[in-house]
This record gives C-alpha cells, sequence and structure tokens, in this order.
C-alpha cells in the first residue's frame, strides 16, 4: 500500500479518534448529570419523608398521611428509572470507550507500519548507498592499479 495511502489513512482514523473521545466526554457528563440528578432526587424524598415524620409526631389527619406516602412512593418509583436510567448512561460510557480505544489501537497500528516501511526503505537506500561506494571503491583501486 502506498505510503500516501496510509498517511491517510491515519489522518481518518485519528478524526474518528477525536470525535470517538469527545462523544465520550459528552457520556461521561451526561453520566454524572443523571448520578447529579438522583443525588438530588433521593436528598429530595429523604427531606419530605422527614418533614412526614415531624409531621405524625404533632399528627394530622389520615388523608394528609395518605398523600404523603403516595408523594414519596413517586419519588422512589422516580429514583429507581433514575438509577436504571444511570445503568444504561453506564453502559453508554463503556461503548464510547471501547470505540475509542479501538481507534486509538488502530491508529497507532497504522503509525508502526508506517514507521516500519519508512525504516525498510532508509536500509535499503543505505545498502544501495553502500554498494555504490563500495564499486566506486573497487573501480578507483583496480584504476590505480592499471596506472
Amino acid at each position: 500500500m502506498a505510503r500516501r495511502a496510509l498517511y491517510l489513512m491515519v489522518e481518518r482514523l485519528q478524526e474518528q479518534e477525536q470525535d470517538a473521545a469527545r462523544e465520550m466526554g459528552e457520556a461521561q457528563q451526561q453520566l454524572s448529570e443523571f448520578e447529579e440528578q438522583l443525588a438530588h432526587l433521593e436528598d429530595y424524598r429523604r427531606s419530605y419523608l422527614e418533614q412526614a415524620l415531624a409531621k405524625g409526631v404533632d399528627g394530622f389527619y389520615a388523608d394528609s398521611f395518605h398523600q404523603y406516602q403516595l408523594f414519596i412512593q413517586k419519588l422512589e418509583q422516580a429514583s429507581v428509572q433514575q438509577g436504571k436510567s444511570i445503568e444504561q448512561v453506564k453502559k453508554n460510557v463503556l461503548l464510547k470507550r471501547k470505540q475509542w480505544l479501538d481507534l486509538q489501537a488502530k491508529r497507532k497500528a497504522m503509525e508502526l507500519l508506517i514507521d516500519k516501511q519508512v525504516k525498510q526503505k532508509q536500509h535499503k537506500q543505505a545498502r544501495e548507498e553502500q554498494k555504490l561506494l563500495d564499486e566506486y571503491a573497487l573501480y578507483a583501486h583496480l584504476r590505480g592499479q592499471a596506472s
């Protein structure tokens, strides 16, 4: 494969790797936001539960208690749902990280291939130059003997 084509492939892989890194960062940001939302939701549920318990000590009507209980259940359901969403986002983060690492590995492999080709070409040129120098030295030596 021509070296120019390899350079173009490396360039394209670098772009894809940068895109994958950006997507991974966005997924990690989304995970942080979801975890923060869950923490706020749980704090709100705890606070609301403490209010219900405080009112319960003072005494309140069964209807009010039932309303508190329903709202706390809704908050718990929302927390469970948010936890499920977090698990999905975590899977997405892992997927994006794997994609990024795979692209990074491909790019590095291509760069190693290019380096190997460059070194082989340099080695071949060095051998050809040495061959020419040897031939020149032999020619000079033979010419010196002929004189």
